[in-house]
């Protein structure tokens, strides 16, 4: 009997080893605790009180439930364990929605499993108590049984009467008997409790390895997920500052941007108000070449007045040039009849000084027939030779006659008129000798009359020459001036569209500006949007932020280059006006000033 106590004791002790192992290996397995069979089994277990049991069912409904009102203490201490029991994990950041929930899911099933594992180890604590407090009853009452055996033991050897042993025997071996029947079942069940009890408890151990594998792995895959969760967070913060510092690049950029467009817009307004001056003043050069122009028409108006009548003149001159060429041509005839006379008349004189100088030798021998002869031939001689002064007196006057002619002296026809009336008045008296050497020097002056013609004809060559490149340089003016204001129109249309084209080019820059007012109103918006967000969005949104202002910021620099280059060909195009303007005035300048000394010489010409 003995025996068996002692070994139902050590049977009944054994457990308490695996009671506090599981005791204090629970706590960590009781993630997948609530919903697992082995909880379930846990739960519905009813091996001791029935007031322990119920208050256990109760514990783990209202943790099951996710409440716990009556120890609110505890609850605090149980939401702070599990972090403490991850004390090598740090919070992940909040990035990923369903990564936060896994967490926080992760987290409540921590705090369950450890509420769970606390109301089991108090269970157990609760068991291990019963149990050494049945044990104690039960070595108390073998104590007892063995205390009262010796007492019988000694009752029996005391000198009783033998029917009172008896019956005291007989009633102490059935209390016995009883007793051990009692002790035996209770034993026995006591026995089945603690196989059950070791069953459960394997069953729970091998549940709690399971859960301490399951919450390394946890904890394995939660360290795991926090160390990519710090890593993205490095990457993503490394990410952020980088889009801080192409943000705080884009926003220099931006104000370099909005301070160039400024300049530029500046730029474009004093290049404008340079343009509209430039504008006044080719309006006003283009008014006084225009007026410059109209008395250049004017003036190739009266020129060409000038020049008909010059034609005319020149007609008129070529008539009387052809006229004085047929007197001239005339005048040389009756020179080469004068000279022939003259020459003749020469030959007479030249025969009747022979025979005079003969008559003269031969004047002694002659005799008063030869007198009367030499009277006749006298008086006939005598009659030759008025004829001959008569002839040489008309040829002196006709070669006066031709000079003064050819001077175009009237008064000389006229003195040579009277004095050949004079002449024929008194050729019946007597005619009078032509002074010597009067008609050599008449007709040496009438030969230098026509040698002047003769040359006074080239330079009616030469005249009508120079009227025909007068003539020519008139049409070239005229021409030159259509030039010049089918010029003048182009330059008018090409002013016309550069003021267009400013003006586009000013409504763009206006347009700019607007999109550049927008863009800041949208970054303003964005900026305070951004600060409600989450930072994963405030990042994805920084990068479509970052994305468009690129975006914005080359089609803004397109549009500047464009304007640029569009600025550049303008004034490119203003610079080649002004040059084409400079060079029309030029060549009206000259050929204002060749017209002027064109008209100088022709005005000379026509006063020599």
């Amino acid at each position: 009997m003995s025996a068996f106590c002692l070994g139902l004791a050590g049977r009944a002790s054994a457990p308490a080893e695996p009671d506090s192992a599981c005791c204090m290996e629970l706590p960590a397995a009781a993630a997948d605790a609530v919903g697992s069979p082995a909880a379930a089994a846990l739960i519905s277990f009813s091996g001791g009180s029935g007031e322990l049991e119920l208050a256990l069912e109760e514990e783990l409904a209202l943790l099951a439930a996710g409440e716990r009102p009556s120890d609110p203490g505890e609850h605090s201490q149980a939401e702070a364990g599990p972090p403490a029991e991850g004390s090598g994990l740090q919070p992940p950041p909040a990035q990923d929605p369903e990564l936060l929930s896994v967490i926080r899911q992760k987290e409540k099933d921590l705090v369950l499993a450890a509420r769970l594992g606390k109301a089991l180890l108090e269970r157990n604590q609760d068991m291990s108590r019963q149990y050494e407090q049945m044990h104690k009853e039960l070595t108390d009452k073998l104590e007892n049984g063995f205390r009262w055996g010796a007492w019988v033991a000694q009752s029996v050897k005391r000198p009783t009467s033998a029917q009172h042993l008896e019956q005291e025997k007989h009633e102490l071996r059935r209390r016995f008997e009883n007793r051990e029947g009692e002790w035996e079942g209770r034993v026995s069940e006591l026995e089945s409790d603690v196989k059950q009890l070791q069953d459960e408890l394997e069953r729970q151990q091998v549940h709690l390895r399971e859960a301490d594998r399951e919450k390394t792995r946890a904890v394995q895959e939660l360290s795991e997920q926090n160390q990519r969760l710090l890593d993205q967070l490095s990457r993503a913060s490394e990410v952020e500052r980088q889009l801080s510092m192409q943000v705080h690049a884009l926003r220099e950029d931006f104000r370099e941007k909005n301070s160039s467009t400024n300049q530029h817009i500046i730029r474009l307004e004093s290049l404008q108000a340079e343009q509209v001056l430039e504008i006044k003043m080719l309006s006003d050069r283009k008014r006084e070449l225009e007026h410059r122009l109209s008395a250049t028409l004017e003036e190739n108006d009266l020129l060409q007045g000038t020049v008909e009548e010059l034609q005319d003149r020149v007609l008129i001159l070529e008539r009387q040039g052809h006229d004085k060429d047929l007197q001239l041509h005339q005048s040389q005839l009756e020179l080469q009849e004068v000279r022939l006379s003259y020459r003749q008349l020469q030959v007479k004189v030249e025969e009747l000084t022979e025979e005079r100088s003969l008559q003269s030798s031969a004047a002694t021998s002659t005799s008063l027939l030869s007198e009367i002869e030499q009277s006749m031939e006298a008086e006939e001689l005598e009659q030759e030779r008025e004829q001959l002064r008569l002839q040489l007196w008309e040829a002196y006057c006709q070669v006066r006659y031709l000079c003064s002619h050819l001077r175009g002296n009237d008064s000389a026809d006229s003195a040579v008129s009277t004095d050949s009336s004079m002449d024929e008045s008194s050729e019946t008296s007597s005619a009078k000798d032509v002074p010597a050497g009067s008609l050599r020097t008449a007709l040496s002056e009438l030969k230098r009359l026509i040698q002047s013609i003769v040359d006074g004809m080239e330079p009616t060559s030469s005249r009508r020459i120079d009227d025909d490149s007068l003539e020519e340089q008139i049409r070239q003016t005229s021409e030159d001036s259509r030039a010049l204001r089918e010029l003048m129109e182009g330059e008018r249309g090409k002013l016309r569209q550069s003021l267009e084209e400013l003006q586009q080019l000013h409504s763009q820059v206006t347009l700019l500006s607007v999109e550049m007012t927008a863009l800041k109103e949208e970054r303003d918006r964005l900026r305070v949007t951004s600060e409600d967000k989450e930072p994963k969005e405030q990042l994805q949104k920084a990068i479509r932020d970052r994305d468009e202002a690129i975006a914005k910021k080359n089609a803004v620099e397109l549009e500047l280059a464009k304007c640029k280059m569009d600025m550049m060909s303008l004034n490119s195009q203003l610079l080649d006006a002004i040059q084409q303007k400079l060079n029309l005035s030029q060549q009206l300048e000259a050929w204002q000033f060749a017209s002027s000394g064109l008209f100088t010489i022709w005005l000379l010409w026509f006063l020599i």
